[in-house]
């Protein structure tokens, strides 16, 4: 799994048992107000780095696949020899906002929305190609290829250029209903198809890895698919009402639905894991960001491990509400429902009886209240009859769990693997190799613990909430 922060890799059996793994990780970079890029070479150095790692806890003989989850919403230019030409765009990358104002004078954007299943927005490869023909016409026209750093490591390990539908279907510049490249948005963007990898299904074998110095040379490589869509399936989640809460770096709410699903409004967006399978959802931009954020500014005299464990710790002691205090979680301006780039964190209501403590449990809840933003605006999030599946590095957190759980007034039960996307790519490689269907793949899922919400506590944060909202609207 190529996430935002890490590479996470791990070796799973045909009985769905994880028996190796591996992670190492990189940074984002800001080199500017609003840039978050990310280093190619440094993705690509993490990916050996955890196939050396794996190569070491298993013998060659034992793999039979090699399947890739990607973050979504990256975008790399490329020379013809598929060199970078400069660091990659990340979902949480900002500066293409005025090429999409620009952009939505130009175009009927409620039917480019209902073809793409992607508001036109500054996350979406639309905007972030344009900002590069703007801004950089040179580098632009050096560009051989406009690729997401998935589909770098791709051609990495086997030299192919190729593209799979799912992680596509979140770029903005393909027809979800036939998974064909849309040509409104193509020229929108001012690209044609042959600046793009070639589109493929996600259960394709892209060929074998040839790489010299990487390991399992001449292992199959599945092309596999976006995080959210492998996040689901390693969750368990692949039928119609099913959905997950993701709580990492960034966070999501995904519905499963049988046919794609739009809102009225544009506040979310609806991908695809592979044909016959969407979600419709919404990120938010801050989640782990905004308890990272806590812990390096009040938490400094701590290890990181520990000084997590303290705001846990802490946040733990304090009632819900943080007595009066209220944390916007906002740092890199927010995605859905808002789709507001322009969103900025904000500490409001402090008092000298304050601490650290009451922060962090502000973090927490401001971090719930963005995912119910989200949740509430879903045609109908999850089944009545099992609970929400909850993943990413939160749901380790038993307290930000409860929380949750009060917030939203469903129960959450999380999941044994401690990396859904990483899970997700590996049954999707073995449905790929044909060894079974995705349906009894999901079924092997271990879950673990299930949090209740508490009526008492869901009454109280649907107060909270409220002033919360108030607050945004005040400063946004």
């Amino acid at each position: 799994d190529l996430g935002t922060t890490n590479c996470k890799a791990v070796a799973v059996n045909l009985s769905g048992q994880v028996y190796a793994k591996s992670v190492a990780g990189y940074s984002l970079h800001f080199p500017h107000p609003g840039w978050v890029v990310q280093r190619a070479e440094d993705l690509w150095r993490a990916v050996v780095q955890v196939l050396d790692d794996l190569a070491g806890q298993v013998r060659d003989e034992q793999i039979a696949g090699l399947s890739l989850s990607g973050a979504m919403h990256s975008l790399l230019p490329v020379d013809e020899g598929g060199e970078p030409l400069a660091p990659a765009m990340t979902w949480a990358d900002q500066r293409a906002a005025s090429q999409a104002r620009s952009s939505r004078g130009q175009v009927d954007t409620q039917a480019l929305y209902q073809r793409t299943g992607c508001p036109l927005q500054p996350l979406y490869h639309i905007s972030k190609i344009r900002w590069w023909f703007d801004e950089i016409p040179q580098l632009a026209q050096r560009s051989a290829r406009f690729v997401g750093l998935k589909e770098w490591v791709l051609y990495q390990l086997t030299g192919k250029w190729v593209a799979d539908i799912g992680l596509t279907s979140a770029t903005g510049l393909l027809n979800t209903h036939d998974f064909t490249w849309d040509e409104e948005a193509l020229s929108l963007a001012g690209i044609s198809p042959d600046r793009l990898p070639a589109l493929i299904t996600p259960s394709a074998i892209v060929g074998e890895i040839t790489t010299r110095g990487t390991p399992f040379s001449g292992v199959p490589v599945i092309a596999g698919s976006g995080d959210g869509g492998l996040a689901n399936l390693g969750s368990g989640a692949c039928s119609q009402g099913q959905c997950v809460v993701s709580a990492g770096t960034s966070g999501a709410v995904r519905l499963i639905v049988n046919q794609p699903w739009f809102d009225a409004l544009e506040r979310t967006w609806c991908y695809a894991l592979m044909e016959g399978n969407w979600y419709a959802g919404g990120a938010v931009n801050n989640a782990g960001l905004a308890v990272q954020w806590v812990r390096e500014q009040f938490y400094p005299d701590l290890p990181a491990d520990q000084g997590y464990r303290q705001i846990f710790e802490d946040a733990s002691a304090v009632s819900s509400g943080a007595e009066g205090l209220y944390l916007l979680p906002y740092f890199t301006g927010e995605r859905n429902p808002h789709w507001n780039p322009s969103a900025r964190a904000l500490l409001c209501g402090l008092r000298l009886e304050h601490t650290r403590a009451h922060i962090a449990r502000a973090a927490l809840e401001g971090v719930a209240f963005c995912v119910a933003d989200v949740w509430r605006v879903l045609p109908h999030a999850g089944r009545k009859e099992e609970p929400v599946r909850m993943t990413g590095g939160l749901a380790n957190a038993p307290l930000f769990c409860q929380i949750l759980a009060d917030v939203l007034d469903v129960p959450l039960v999380t999941v044994a693997a401690e990396s859904a996307s990483a899970l997700g790519a590996a049954m999707l490689g073995q449905y790929a190799l044909g060894n079974t269907s995705l349906e009894d793949l999901a079924d092997r899922v271990a879950l673990g613990t299930v949090f209740e919400p508490d009526p008492r506590q869901h009454a109280r944060y649907v107060e909270i909430h409220e002033e919360f909202q108030e607050l945004y609207n005040l400063v946004n």
